[in-house]
């Protein structure tokens, strides 16, 4: 995806809050790193803005967020994630993700076939939502005018099969994460797991949401992310 997914949101925050949404490297016409380790990339992110942020990612953003945090965490004052978590494929003592075989079964159908498997990926983000036929089409429309190389998802893909930050949850700031109950690709139960490693996090559901809250609840879902930034605030 690119960073158009944020538009809605953007236009719902406060005039007084900076909102940057930004393009990994290689996404949306972003050009990729000579090395697109995890390592880079945060780096790269590190020099889009100065000073501290309230940080927020999606998805594969939200494995992004984590590793920024644990190299920048004077830059972070807080951390947000949707529909994301700390290991994406199932490892010992942790269930609440995909089977890594069903992982590297979508990293070979998306090298046989990058077009279909999008199409097919797009409408799993959605799938128990009505009414998302118009958005789908919108999000294949944006990705088809700069699409990412086939290099660039398959980095994005192994950072999804790898990154491991559980051990490291209790070391990130002030953190929040936002689940869709209808999500089919990060369980919603993740959420019960994370309170457990960290009591402190905070935890928000969306009930009637797939993988994209910012797309199809985008109200809701910053009406609780600025809840959280308000609590802070005021403590």
């Amino acid at each position: 995806m690119n960073e158009s997914v944020w538009q809605s949101m953007d236009a719902l925050l406060p005039d007084e809050i900076d909102f940057l949404a930004l393009n990994l490297p290689g996404y949306g016409g972003t050009e990729a790193l000579p090395e697109m380790t995890m390592e880079a990339t945060v780096d790269w992110l590190a020099d889009q803005f100065d000073g501290i942020c309230h940080l927020l990612g999606w998805s594969m953003g939200g494995l992004v967020a984590q590793a920024f945090c644990h190299r920048y965490p004077e830059r972070v004052e807080s951390v947000s994630f949707v529909a994301s978590t700390p290991s994406f494929v199932q490892r010992d003592g942790w269930r609440e993700g995909m089977e890594e075989a069903v992982l590297k079964q979508f990293m070979q159908s998306l090298s046989e076939n990058q077009s279909t498997t999008i199409r097919r990926f797009i409408a799993l983000q959605f799938m128990g939502e009505s009414g998302t036929a118009k958005l789908q089409k919108q999000l294949r429309e944006s990705l088809s005018i700069q699409p990412p190389s086939s290099d660039t998802l398959d980095t994005g893909l192994k950072w999804l099969l790898n990154c491991d930050y559980r051990q490291d949850l209790e070391r990130l700031p002030p953190q929040h994460w936002i689940f869709g109950g209808l999500d089919r690709l990060i369980p919603v139960s993740a959420g019960r797991d994370i309170q457990l490693l960290v009591p402190d996090a905070s935890i928000s559901y969306l009930d009637e949401c797939g993988h994209a809250p910012l797309l199809t609840q985008a109200e809701a879902m910053t009406e609780k992310l600025l809840d959280f930034i308000l609590q802070l605030k005021s403590k």
